[in-house]
């Protein structure tokens, strides 16, 4: 990077740069927006990427394949390579090491999704760390007693050893708290809180029929069983499950078994127009989950005027204001009269629907790619942690 590069890279308002600021970045991640299984963590890729391309930036992105998927592709300034699969691509880069890399990166932005890329044994460019949330009950979740042990060989000792001194970016308070506590200097971690396109996700018209929905990859960690209790306590309501994950089969046994086939539909992967739609639709949005980092779907479905209804774990505590936005429960019995409540009071429903509108009005992806730029030029440019960003999004 030339010293011009490096001195003088403020962005402009809306985050375009001039002609010698742009930078080349690297992005390392197991899996992009495309993927089948790409979720929130895509979204949030895709929505920051494609601004930064088109704010003249250069972005290499490394990812891992999947059936149907091609191993390169160009597309302006986005250059996407995919090798191996979500779990292969990690050993395949490393081995391939810088010599695979191009020449002329400027800094590398490593998406730690539950496993690292081990960048700082290999990786001579400037690095900067993204934490959706820290993967540790996650793995316990979905894989019992030996979850433990992968979580303290792909995550928990790769951070605690290599990353004390890496600049980390988190997508809520509750996960730069848990990057913390594994050794990292808390002025190190940046919140970047994830965007929502209130262009796109606008009221529509609910359903005639109580309906609920979740939204989201169907993991054990998501405990949609908890929904389904829920549910058969209250005839007459529909839930709609959108998404896919390799936990459908028990979902399908666990539906058969609590007789609800009439009123659960599993409608798999959607597309954005269906997704929308279900977001409009729905009554409540519900979710389970005992792991999140922030949940973009909470936010999306604050931006269609539907409140939400949740554990209060992790993030969901901060994307979903209790008792204004929506409706915060620490047990299942709490979960589902949190959900029963809400569908037989209309007029809290739709106060809590047009708060979460007016909430999400102030969650932008310009906003939020524009700290994350700001972060990487500070990383590239060699400039003091804070000198271009505050510490949470604006």
């Amino acid at each position: 990077m030339s010293e011009t590069q490096m001195i003088n890279i403020e962005s402009n308002g809306d985050g375009s740069v001039d002609s010698d600021r742009r930078l080349h970045i690297l992005v390392l991640t197991d899996r992009d927006w495309t993927h089948p299984q790409g979720g929130g963590t895509g979204t949030h890729l895709h929505e920051n990427v494609r601004r930064w391309t088109k704010w003249g930036h250069r972005v290499t992105m490394v990812a891992g394949g999947y059936p149907g998927s091609v191993a390169r592709e160009q597309h302006g300034n986005l250059e996407i390579r995919r090798s191996g699969s979500r779990a292969t691509v990690f050993p395949r880069t490393i081995l391939r090491g810088q010599r695979a890399l191009p020449a002329d990166i400027d800094v590398t932005i490593e998406i730690v999704n539950g496993i690292t890329f081990l960048t700082p044994l290999w990786l001579r460019t400037p690095r900067v760390a993204l934490v959706h949330h820290v993967h540790k009950e996650h793995y316990v979740r979905e894989m019992g007693q030996v979850g433990r042990v992968a979580a303290a060989a792909l995550e928990t000792l790769p951070l605690k050893a290599l990353y004390r001194d890496t600049r980390f970016v988190t997508v809520s308070d509750s996960t730069a708290t848990e990057v913390a506590e594994l050794g990292v200097p808390r002025n190190r971690i940046s919140v970047a809180h994830n965007g929502v396109d209130t262009d796109l996700f606008v009221p529509g018209i609910p359903s005639d029929q109580p309906t609920l929905l979740y939204l989201g990859r169907l993991k054990r960690y998501k405990r949609i069983e908890m929904l389904l209790a829920a549910v058969e306590r209250m005839p007459g309501v529909r839930l709609d499950i959108a998404g896919d994950g390799d936990h459908r089969p028990d979902i399908e046994r666990e539906i058969a078994d609590r007789g609800l086939s009439d009123r659960v539909v599993l409608h798999g992967f959607v597309g954005e127009e269906e997704k929308l739609r279900l977001l409009q639709s729905a009554w409540l949005n519900v979710t389970a989950s005992s792991v999140e980092g922030w949940s973009l779907v909470a936010l999306e479905a604050a931006a269609c005027g539907t409140p939400t209804v949740a554990m209060a774990v992790g993030g969901l505590r901060e994307a979903v204001v209790h008792e204004s936005t929506g409706l915060l429960a620490d047990t299942p019995e709490q979960l589902a009269n949190a959900i029963q409540g809400l569908v037989a009071d209309s007029a809290a429903r739709l106060m809590m629907g047009r708060a979460a509108q007016a909430r999400a009005e102030e969650f932008s992806w310009n906003g939020s790619a524009r700290l994350l730029l700001n972060i990487l030029q500070e990383e590239a440019g060699g400039l003091p942690v804070g000198s271009l960003t505050s510490q949470r999004q604006v």
